[in-house]
């Protein structure tokens, strides 16, 4: 990942209950969402650890900061 000083990925509990992650960028208020969503926050912790979660937040970074 590719995240500058004050950027980060946070966890978030919906209200449906499941969790999600948002990427928080400089220059945006609201943190963005991944479009993912997982039954537990281990289950999504352990997501942010693999390729396939490195790889969609660089293309979320990508696209954003080009905006």
């Amino acid at each position: 990942m590719n995240l500058e000083k004050d950027e980060e990925v946070i966890l978030t509990k919906l209200p449906t209950g499941k969790w999600a992650p948002f990427l928080r960028l400089n220059g945006y208020e609201e943190p963005i969402s991944l479009n993912r969503e997982f039954k537990t926050e281990e289950m999504l912790e352990g997501w942010l650890d693999t390729t396939e979660a490195n790889n969609l937040i660089d293309q979320f970074i990508t696209k954003y900061r080009k905006a």
